[in-house]
């Protein structure tokens, strides 16, 4: 993530927020995607799912033509409201600030976060990571926010360059003492910010806990962010002070730091509270604000003053790209000199051309240019400001589709992905424009040519009338689709974005007073104008290399904007201020890539680089060699034979940038249509096939009367087409659409062949990238799509093919995505460039698969359970070369169009539609598809078996070379499937090895023995005593098809908490650890995984730690009171997640499929009784269906830097071996270190866990051999 934090629960959390109203509306972001995440070329339109701003700007539906009196807005100077409930408040006792909102999604919950004005900038140079430690020792040394736990409670905390947040989400009331939750987590945030303990022995602990967060998160991409950060603000703190910090710091701290440290930033009135939430009366919560925090005295400083909160945050000085001094967007213009904004802002008079930085290194894959214009704020205040936001919204969205629609003009892939973004950014304090091109190494040249000759035709010529219309109508209407919204927006989005928008200055506004704004701008805006602005925000890329003659142009016609025809009046032109390149240290003979994969964006991690190291580089021409490099400059990395060294010189990206040679001709209009399929050709097909619907199965009528309990309508068409739909006002105006056909890549044949091995992978890719479909080109698909907000998505998974479509469900909207649904299933369009840019992106994703430590180590140990030594892969694993190499253009579509067929689909819809509306549309152009079915004797599953193999070979290593060390370990194993019927007389599903094994009373090897108690009797009566169900209810319990679904929630919920508060928190072994279940549905197999980050010093212990917490639940039992806490948290989830559409398309998928006959209406009725009726014996019903022992149990330790490039480990038995000697001395150690930190009961459990787990081994020394 972007920032870094302390993590509860066993999972890494804080993901990137929205980084403000100025995030992209219509994205169409291209990316060279791993197979399960293929995107789509349709989907020029794509938005976000969930509505994650407070405001978003919006756009006209006319054009200058049809405004003829669209001259000078009256009021462009008025003041935007803010929104009606937004309460601000400052406690006069101490400074405290707060910002409170009623908020009522989801009900009877809200968000508290504590938002200390205190980041990395402001620490320093020998305070470098001490606010990140300070943020650690302070969340979880506290008392007060343990006594959380258990309440339906989540709260985490993060640290960034400007702030430090402590968040927490909860419960109206505490769910097991029945009182309020808002006092009781006001005052956990009190003491977690302004009464810490700041114990020595927490010290030691999170010193340890920040320093392997810190390995885990130095991969290739932390350290290209570094470089784009760096090189984006070298002139200031930005550059440099990163919230990880520096390692050699963190070691020597003490707690006088710490507490000098949190006496200096840790103080009322540098914190913000905002509260956010479903509470009735603010006046309640501003007494109980008062009540909690008022005592806390001002913090006095030495020389008598009252600190107060930086009035410039973050308090840095930027050189900006603005090149019109006075312009009116960047009026008002803070920085920490100039509070008030007051001056002029400097403007170099002579402007050079800034040359691009180079970073080299041999574990990056492809070629990527940076291209950044950072620039003031400028502030949403007013309706002017308002219409500068949108309109820059529309130059924005039109280029990305010119782009996007260079993906289907050749026979290869120029670029891989490219993105344009003009945001803002409360982190930075600033603005940044970007663009963002990679591409293979051979076509780094194309590649940027492509992209600015684009951005130079856009700034010659504009963008057309048709270009114009489309997307200022669809801007208007997401507008007024989230005016709608207003009362459905979660708390924690509303937060975010109050929270960025008083970071930026931003006037907040609600939905609605938003959408009436813009209303009353959409008289007012001319083409014209938006082409000034498109001159103006791109002309840092245009003009790039001729930024004199730019700047004398603009002089020329008029200085300060006055009276210029070429530039916005209140911007001016801008110039780049850094570019930043990356690229590999090696490439094949080809010049294509050892490896391959995505674009990094700025900000998604984060390093550190000292000043002096920054200026150094700086003074020698901005290039970063690549760490540890040898004479031949690729370092000591295991190079392929056939590879070759590829470098670039900083002045030939220079001259590839600002040449001017491709010829520019303006981009000409073209129809697009308000139907894809008319009335007449519909009307036509109805007659023909006579759609009509039928009884579902079990039922003599048709029935359209939702469920009573669940509100679902199940319906069938005459062709064969399942229909399950939900009506919901969960998202106003807005719906989804999943199609699912049986199948996936299952149906692959188990061979290297024409429709073998990924074959379902790359027809998936292959048909998206086409983009037409029908008789309609690329570009008209694209524009219908942006004109109906439709975001569409073609992908496909072991069992499944799946199509999703996001869409407004207004002014025909469902007939729009409907008519998609019909030619994409009818009329496909396939051609063979776009077969070939799939392959090169397939190829591209398994390449890069030995440069990812994570992905490898991964791969490796799956691998190994799949594969073994038959050497047959599945649909499990990702394709390889010669099976992508093999399949062609006929046998993919065949091996796809197999499957979706109408007696292979199920439709589901859920959203805010008229349900005759969406009937009618689903009768005449879903109904109308040719009645077909699935030939399963030729498409039949192929063969998936987990192996049970040997020490040898189930215990792996992977060694990454590379100048830092790094250190990660994946343990897998079998599971039962989700749907897995466990009847009274026979338990063992037939179709799983794993539980047949277990049934012939195979050892399980390290205290996972299958002695008394493992049925879930015995040693659980026991401890359970009376509490234990008799054995009809039990047998009723498992009759259920959601039983075996609930038991491995709930498992899996028990064994995250354990493998945190053990692994991670008692022994200091890990900053992240986690386990995983990865269910299938329509298979009778499914696996699991533990994964482990540590040091390659500790890597070993961590992972027999992790591998010790997950079979000791056979000898530490599951207790009622964690199958409490794990049943509210997953109720609580599962409550929250109901107000999400995307989580009831789930629910409702499978609802009509054949192959997963056992999920029904009944699993939705009855989901929340089977998690109030669940056992602890239930958890160890699918607890005991894992594979365990040591014959079925994978693992592989993937470790990077000097450890891996030292002596080769013992392999085999050996080395497993000597593993457990170095374990055995680990668990002592780790005794000795819970004594000595207090946690004696912790102490006497390692000790008495360890000597029952050498007893098992002794036990079954015979049958088990230990690992």
């Amino acid at each position: 993530p972007a920032r870094v934090g302390c993590h509860h629960g066993g999972r890494v959390g804080g993901a990137s927020r929205a980084r403000g109203y100025h995030s992209s509306l219509l994205h169409s972001r291209r990316r060279c995607a791993s197979p399960s995440q293929t995107p789509s070329t349709l989907e020029p339109a794509r938005r976000q799912q969930r509505m994650k701003l407070f405001f978003r700007v919006c756009a006209v539906t006319t054009s200058n033509e049809e405004n003829p009196s669209a001259s000078v807005l009256p009021g462009l100077g008025e003041t935007l409201p803010e929104h009606p409930l937004l309460r601000r408040g400052r406690l006069r006792s101490n400074g405290l600030r707060y910002v409170l909102l009623p908020n009522t999604v989801p009900p009877h919950r809200f968000e508290a976060h504590l938002e200390m004005h205190v980041g990395s900038v402001d620490e320093a140079k020998d305070e470098q990571g001490l606010a990140h430690l300070v943020e650690h020792v302070t969340f979880l040394g506290s008392r007060k926010r343990e006594a959380l736990l258990g309440t339906g409670t989540r709260s985490n905390a993060y640290t960034d360059f400007h702030h430090t947040v402590f968040h927490v989400h909860a419960p109206n009331v505490n769910s097991v003492t029945g009182q309020a939750m808002l006092p009781q987590v006001l005052d956990a945030l009190r003491e977690i910010a302004f009464e810490p303990q700041l114990l020595p022995s927490r010290l030691e602990k999170e010193r340890r806990a920040v320093l392997a967060e810190m390995q885990m998160m130095n991969t290739i991409d932390y350290r290209v962010d570094v470089q784009l950060l760096t090189y984006l603000h070298e002139e200031n703190a930005l550059g440099c002070r990163f919230p990880i910090g520096l390692e050699e710091q963190i070691k020597k701290w003490t707690r006088e730091d710490l507490v000098a440290f949190h006496a200096k930033w840790y103080f009322p009135a540098n914190a913000t509270l905002y509260v956010v939430g479903d509470f009735e009366n603010a006046a309640d919560v501003e007494r109980l604000i008062e009540d909690t925090f008022g005592d806390l005295p001002h913090l006095v400083r030495d020389d008598g003053s009252v600190a107060s909160r930086h009035e410039v945050r973050p308090p840095v000085e930027h050189v900006y790209g603005n090149m019109a001094r006075n312009a009116r967007a960047y009026t008002g213009a803070r920085s920490p000199q100039d509070p008030a904004g007051e001056a002029s802002l400097v403007v170099e008079e002579d402007p050079v051309t800034v040359q691009p930085s180079i970073y080299r290194h041999p574990l990056l894959h492809e070629f990527s240019i940076n291209m950044f214009c950072k620039l003031p704020i400028m502030k949403v205040e007013t309706l002017e400001d308002l219409k500068r936001s949108f309109i820059g919204r529309v130059v924005l969205s039109v280029l990305k589709f010119r782009l996007n629609s260079h993906f289907a003009t050749s026979d290869e892939l120029k670029m891989t992905s490219f993105d344009l973004d003009f945001s803002d950014s409360g982190r930075e304090g600033c603005t940044v424009t970007t663009l963002t091109v990679t591409s293979e190494p051979k076509h780094w040249k194309e590649a940027i040519q492509l992209a600015v000759t684009e951005v130079r035709r856009m700034k010659e010529f504009g963008i057309t009338h048709s270009e114009y219309k489309h997307y200022c109508a669809a801007l208007l209407r997401d507008s007024r689709q989230l005016a709608e919204q207003s009362g459905t927006v979660p708390s924690i989005d509303n937060l975010d974005f109050v929270m960025e928008s008083d970071a930026l200055g931003h006037i907040v506004m609600d939905q609605k007073q938003s959408h009436e704004a813009l209303e009353s701008i959409v008289p007012f805006v001319k083409l014209e104008e938006v082409n000034a602005y498109a001159r103006s925000i791109l002309s840092y890329i245009a003009c790039f290399g001729d930024e004199k003659g730019m700047l004398g142009e603009y002089q020329a016609s008029g200085t300060n904007g006055s009276g210029n025809d070429s530039y916005a009046m209140d911007m001016g032109p801008t110039r780049a201020t850094s570019i930043v390149t990356c690229i590999p240290a090696y490439v094949d003979k080809e010049g294509e890539s050892i490896s391959a994969g995505v674009a990094q964006n700025r900000g998604s991690s984060v390093g550190t680089i000292d000043h002096e190291e920054l200026a150094k580089i700086v003074a020698e021409g901005g290039d970063t060699e690549v760490p540890a490099m040898d004479e031949s400059g690729l370092g000591d990395v295991d190079i392929p034979d056939d590879a070759i060294e590829f470098s670039l010189a900083k002045e030939e990206i220079a001259d590839a940038i600002a040449d001017r040679s491709m010829p520019l001709e303006p981009v000409q209009d073209f129809e697009v249509p308000d139907n894809l399929v008319t009335d007449a050709v519909l009307d036509e097909m109805v007659a023909e096939h006579k759609p009509r619907f039928v009884p579902v199965e079990g039922q003599t009528e048709v029935q359209s009367k939702p469920d009573a309990i669940t509100g679902i309508v199940q319906k069938r068409l005459s062709n064969g087409v399942a229909v399950n739909y939900f009506r919901t006002d969960n998202e106003p105006q807005a719906a989804m659409i999943r199609i699912v056909a049986a199948g996936g890549r299952a149906v692959e044949k188990e061979e290297v062949s024409a429709t073998g091995l990924g074959a379902v992978a790359l027809a998936t890719r292959a048909l998206s990238e086409v983009g037409a479909i029908g008789p309609w080109e690329r570009q008209q698909i694209e524009l219908f799509c942006v004109s109906n907000l439709i975001h569409f998505v073609l992908e496909t998974t072991e069992e499944f093919v799946v199509l999703d479509f996001h869409f407004a469900s207004t002014d025909g909207g469902v007939r729009a995505v409907l008519e998609m649904v019909h030619l994409l299933l009818r009329s496909p369009r396939w051609d063979e460039p776009s077969l070939t840019r799939a392959k090169q992106a397939y190829r591209a994703h398994h390449a890069s698969l030995g440069k990812s430590l994570e992905r490898a180590t991964l791969n490796n140990a799956l691998t190994a359970m799949v594969v073994g030594d038959s050497h047959q892969s599945c649909c499990l694993l990702d394709p390889t070369p010669p099976e992508i190499d093999a399949i062609t253009l006929k046998g993919a579509a065949d091996v796809l169009m197999a499957q979706l067929v109408s007696k292979n689909l199920e439709v589901n819809i859920v959203g805010d539609f008229d349900v005759e509306e969406l009937e009618q549309n689903v009768l005449r152009l879903i109904g109308t598809l040719p009645p077909q079915s699935v030939d399963w004797s030729r498409w039949a599953d192929h063969p998936i078996s987990f192996r049970q193999g040997s020490l040898e070979a189930n215990n792996s290593r992977f060694l990454l070379a590379d100048s830092d060390d790094r250190a990660c370990a994946y343990i897998v194993g079998p599971a039962p499937y989700r749907w897995q019927d466990i009847s009274p007389q026979d338990d063992i599903d037939p179709s799983n090895q794993t539980t047949k094994s277990k049934a012939k009373g195979k050892a399980r090897g390290k205290g996972k023995g299958k002695g008394k108690g493992s049925d879930g009797s015995g040693i659980l009566q026991t401890f359970l005593g009376s509490n234990v169900d008799s054995d009809e209810q039990t047998e009723r319990r498992m009759s259920h098809p959601l039983y075996m679904s609930v038991a491995l929630s709930l498992m899996a919920e028990i064994v995250n908490s354990r493998l945190f508060t053990t692994v991670r928190d008692s022994l200091g072994l890990t900053y992240d650890v986690s386990f995983e279940l990865q269910l299938l549905d329509r298979l009778p197999v499914s696996w699991f995984s533990v994964s482990v980050t540590s040091t390659p010093a500790k890597i070993n212990d961590a992972l027999e730690a992790s591998l010790h917490v997950l079979r000791e639940l056979d000898v530490r039992r599951v207790s009622p009171q964690e199958l409490s806490r794990a049943r509210r948290t997953l109720l609580a989830r599962h409550e929250t997640d109901l107000k999400d559409n995307s989580y009831w398309i789930g629910l409702l998928t499978h609802l009509q499929c054949a192959s997963v006959p056992r999920k029904n209406l009944s699993c939705l009725q009855d989901l929340a009784e089977v998690y109030e009726q669940a056992t602890v014996g239930d958890i160890y019903k699918a607890y005991d269906r894992l594979g365990l022992s040591d014959e079925e149990i994978y693992t592989c330790i993937g470790v990077s830097g000097d450890a891996a490039g030292g002596d080769a480990p013992a392999d085999g038995a050996d080395a497993v071996a000597g593993e457990v000697g170095q374990g055995q001395m680990a668990t002592a150690a780790a005794i000795a270190e819970a004594a000595q930190n207090g946690n004696l009961f912790q102490a006497i459990r390692i000790a008495m866990d360890k000597q029952q787990s050498i007893n098992n081994q002794n036990r079954n020394e015979n049958t088990s051999p230990p690992t």
